[in-house]
């Protein structure tokens, strides 16, 4: 028989066990419905999480990046406000790789869009999907936004920029040259802390001989 001491011992430690297993579940749950966030470049937070956008605001702009390049991005409201989904639309000209990237200064990008696709059906043809992010909510209301009253800025940086894309050309895929609609492949659905002294770094990577121009942006915000 198991003496006294040593059951209520033994009885303690799976008291403690569960106890353990209560605290980690509830933090779990608590995460997943009241996300916290990466740290951003001005230690204000960017995480990624994903809900529902149900208005989306488009805006024109004119973005040209012949050469790897790279844009602040940031916004002159004075009300504190969260960006919700960010998508471009724009076109890629010439044969090489083109990348655009969100970064947040600390290590976090997040892909808006990458020519670089997957084959499908015949490889010599080089036909390819799209992989341009989730469609356009149905139904969502759609407001144009005048530039000069914009939410978002956006200014070429003033650090040249020597990266090349991150995705690799492999047997199984293919550069795609021309125009690309409402690209979001990480910021689709997201969570981005914006205010006035806070700034992002957008991120164009280019080969040699290939250019990217943007010339729309649709983004969904909470303020």
């Amino acid at each position: 028989m198991v003496e006294e001491p040593t059951k209520n011992k033994l009885l303690m430690i799976e008291l403690m066990l569960v106890v353990l297993i209560l605290i980690f579940v509830g933090a779990f749950a608590i995460d997943r419905l009241f996300p916290t966030g990466l740290v951003s470049a001005n230690t204000d937070t960017v995480p990624i999480v994903g809900f529902v956008p149900i208005e989306i605001k488009s805006q024109p702009i004119d973005l040209f990046a012949p050469e790897p390049t790279s844009f602040v991005i940031f916004s002159e409201k004075d009300a504190e406000f969260e960006l919700t989904s960010l998508r471009m639309t724009g076109e890629v000209t010439g044969e090489g790789r083109a990348e655009i990237v969100l970064d947040n200064g600390l290590g976090q990008e997040l892909m808006i869009y990458s020519n670089v696709k997957q084959k499908q059906g015949n490889l010599i043809t080089g036909m390819a999907i799209t992989e341009e992010g989730k469609p356009l909510p149905e139904g969502a209301e759609i407001e144009e936004i005048d530039p000069q009253q914009a939410w978002l800025k956006i200014s070429p940086g003033q650090d040249k920029l020597n990266e090349e894309p991150s995705r690799s050309v492999e047997d199984d895929k293919v550069t795609v040259e021309g125009a690309f609609q409402h690209a979001c492949l990480d910021t689709c659905y997201m969570n981005m802390k914006m205010k006035k002294g806070l700034y992002y770094t957008l991120k164009v990577r280019l080969d040699p001989g290939t250019e990217v121009r943007i010339n729309e942006l649709k983004y969904t915000l909470e303020v």
